[in-house]
């Protein structure tokens, strides 16, 4: 199916990272954070990954759901970390377990027959800092952390359709880049299960975007890790 592109793009550099966005978002600081984003940073927590590295980890709930992958990476790294990379199964379980509640996900609204098409009511979860570069083989090809570590470990959502973690009976395997926001779907996070899951799945730049009120979604969190960036 033909995407449609974006009529003017910009380039935003987030952890020495240049991506090319839509000339429409918005992006802040934590000093000039718009009256209408509603945040609460939890305590963070540190965790010893099986390298024997120790980081921290930070939730920040996004009450109004209303913050995009790139404005939730930006803030990360205005807080001097970047959005959460997972390189091992034992890091996935502890990130997991620190946003595995329902108010970090947000859900699709029942069908009532018109537009957008029927999402079987699955969820969009916190941000994580996978993303996709541009002109990449898709829908798996070349996915990379904002870190600089490598991707050496994958948690990518499978088909259930067990009428209870996955109720969509469409295929649900991830990543399947089925966006239409012109870029595709290049950033990711936790969800697309009907309930609060640690797998991922790949989203649309324009999920949660500030000053947008319209589905693909809202996010309601995004995790900060505090490492060394390389």
């Amino acid at each position: 199916m033909q995407m449609r592109a974006p009529a003017e793009t910009n380039i935003v550099t987030i952890n020495g990272i240049d991506f090319k966005v839509d000339s429409t978002y918005r992006f802040f600081t934590w000093k000039n954070l718009p009256a209408d984003v509603s945040i609460t940073r939890m305590a963070r927590k540190s965790f010893t990954n099986v390298n024997g590295k120790t980081h921290e980890y930070e939730v920040v709930y996004v009450k109004s759901g209303n913050l995009n992958w790139y404005q939730a990476a930006r803030l990360a790294e205005d807080a001097g970390g970047y959005l959460a990379s997972i390189s091992s199964a034992e890091e996935n379980d502890f990130v997991f377990g620190l946003v595995d509640d329902e108010k970090y996900f947000w859900k699709f609204p029942p069908y009532n027959g018109s537009k957008p098409m029927n999402h079987h009511e699955i969820k969009i979860g916190p941000f994580l800092g996978g993303y996709q570069p541009l002109g990449s083989p898709e829908p798996a090809g070349n996915w990379q952390w904002l870190s600089g570590e490598k991707w050496q470990y994958e948690n990518w959502a499978q088909n259930i359709d067990d009428g209870e973690i996955d109720k969509d009976p469409r295929d649900n395997t991830q990543p399947n880049d089925s966006g239409h926001s012109g870029f595709g779907q290049r950033v990711m996070g936790f969800g697309e299960m009907n309930k609060p899951v640690p797998t991922w799945g790949d989203y649309m730049d324009d999920v949660g975007t500030y000053g947008r009120k319209r589905t693909p979604g809202r996010c309601y969190a995004f995790i900060i890790e505090y490492g060394e960036v390389k």
